[in-house]
C-alpha cells in the first residue's frame, strides 16, 4: 500500500511539473542569455556531493526517436552556475494563515477553517483561500455564483492592455509583486471554461528566466475587471553552491541521445539558452539548457549540471523512499 501511494504521488508530482512547464514555456520570452558575475564568493559543490536528477521520470516514449539539427555556433556559457535551495515556510499556524488572508485579501476573521495535513483552507460564502505550508503556495478564488456577472462574450471583459494594468496594480497595491517578477503572458482562452481572462507573471534568478510551476503568479479577471482568482507559487530561495555545468555543445548531444524533456517532434534548433527550472516542490533549483526550434513554439530541456554531480537512478529511488517515509510519519502527502 505504501509503495502504491508513493508511486501515485510521484506520478502526480510529475504531471504537475509537466503541465506547469508546458504553460510556462508557451509564454517563455525569447530573450538573450545573460551571464552574471556573482557579487559574493560561493563555495563549489563537493566532488562527492550529488544533487537530485531533475530529469528523473521524463523518459522518451517507446519508439520515439526525434532528429535534431543545429548549424550555428554554440554559444559561450559560464563554467559554473549557482544552485539554490528552497526555504519552506516556518511556524505556520491557523493564526498565520488567517492573518495572511486578511492582510492580502480582506478575508473576514470569522471565515470557516479547515486543515488537511499541510493544506489549510478558509471559506466564506463567496471565497475559498488555500495555503500549502510546505511551499508557501496560496490560492484564492471567488465562486461563480458569487460574481456580479458571467459572460462568454470577449467584449464584456477588459482589453488585453487593461488586463495587464489591472493585474499589475492589484498585485502592487497588496505587496504581492516581487521585484524579480515580469509579465509572462495573457490569454482569453479561459472565458468559456471559468469566465475569466488570465494574466501570468514569472520570475528571474540572477537575470536568467525561470520555467516550471514553482515560480508563477496567476491573476484571473472577470467581467468588467473583477478579480476572480489569485494564485502565487513563489518559493523562497537561498544561494547554495556553484555547480559545474556542461557546455552548449554537450547539451545538444544530450538533446540528441540523452534524456531531455521534449515538447517537440524534432527539427532545427534555432537558439540555445540557459534558464532555471522551478518544480512545484523539491529542495533545489537547478539550471537547465533550453532549446528553441523553427518558429513553431516547440522546445526542449536538458539538465545543465554535470552528470558526476547528479544522483543516479538508484540514488533517486532511495531519495523517493526517504521522502515517502518522512511524509508518512508526518501524516501528510508529498
Amino acid at each position: 500500500m505504501g509503495r502504491t501511494r508513493k508511486i501515485i504521488w510521484w506520478i502526480f508530482g510529475l504531471v504537475v511539473l509537466v503541465v506547469g512547464i508546458i504553460v510556462t514555456i508557451a509564454l517563455f520570452p525569447r530573450g538573450e542569455t545573460i551571464t552574471i558575475e556573482y557579487d559574493e564568493q560561493y563555495p563549489e559543490l563537493d566532488p562527492n556531493e550529488r544533487l537530485p536528477d531533475t530529469s528523473f521520470g521524463w523518459g522518451r516514449p517507446g519508439g520515439f526517436n526525434p532528429k535534431f539539427e543545429f548549424d550555428g555556433s554554440f554559444p559561450e556559457m559560464p563554467e559554473k552556475m549557482l544552485v539554490y535551495k528552497t526555504v519552506p515556510p516556518k511556524n505556520v499556524t491557523e493564526a498565520y494563515v488567517r492573518e495572511l488572508a486578511q492582510n492580502y485579501f480582506d478575508m473576514p476573521t470569522d471565515a470557516g477553517f479547515n486543515r488537511n495535513g499541510r493544506y489549510y483552507k478558509l471559506k466564506t460564502e463567496a471565497y475559498i483561500f488555500q495555503f500549502d505550508s510546505s511551499t508557501g503556495f496560496f490560492n484564492i478564488f471567488k465562486y461563480e455564483e458569487a460574481r456580479a456577472k458571467l459572460s462568454k462574450d470577449r467584449k464584456d471583459y477588459p482589453t488585453n492592455e487593461e488586463c495587464k494594468r489591472i493585474a499589475r496594480e492589484y498585485l502592487k497595491e497588496r505587496g504581492l509583486l516581487p521585484e524579480d517578477a515580469y509579465l509572462s503572458g495573457l490569454t482569453d482562452c479561459n472565458i468559456n471554461s471559468v469566465g475569466a481572462m488570465c494574466v501570468w507573471f514569472a520570475r528571474t534568478i540572477d537575470g536568467y528566466k525561470t520555467c516550471g510551476p514553482g515560480s508563477e503568479i496567476l491573476i484571473e479577471i472577470g467581467v468588467d475587471g473583477e478579480i476572480t482568482k489569485v494564485s502565487k507559487r513563489w518559493l523562497e530561495l537561498e544561494p547554495y553552491k556553484l555547480a559545474p555545468i556542461i557546455t552548449a555543445k554537450e547539451a545538444f548531444k544530450e538533446l540528441q541521445h540523452g534524456n531531455p524533456f521534449l515538447a517537440t517532434s524534432g527539427g532545427k534548433v534555432t537558439k540555445i539558452t540557459l534558464a532555471y527550472l522551478t518544480p512545484p516542490g523539491g529542495a533545489y533549483i537547478q539550471p537547465v539548457y533550453y532549446f528553441e526550434f523553427d518558429g513553431s513554439g516547440a522546445y526542449a530541456f536538458v539538465p545543465a549540471v554535470k552528470e558526476e554531480y547528479i544522483m543516479s537512478g538508484e540514488e533517486m529511488e532511495q531519495e523517493i523512499e526517504r521522502l515517502d517515509s518522512r511524509w508518512q510519519s508526518s501524516g501528510t502527502a508529498p
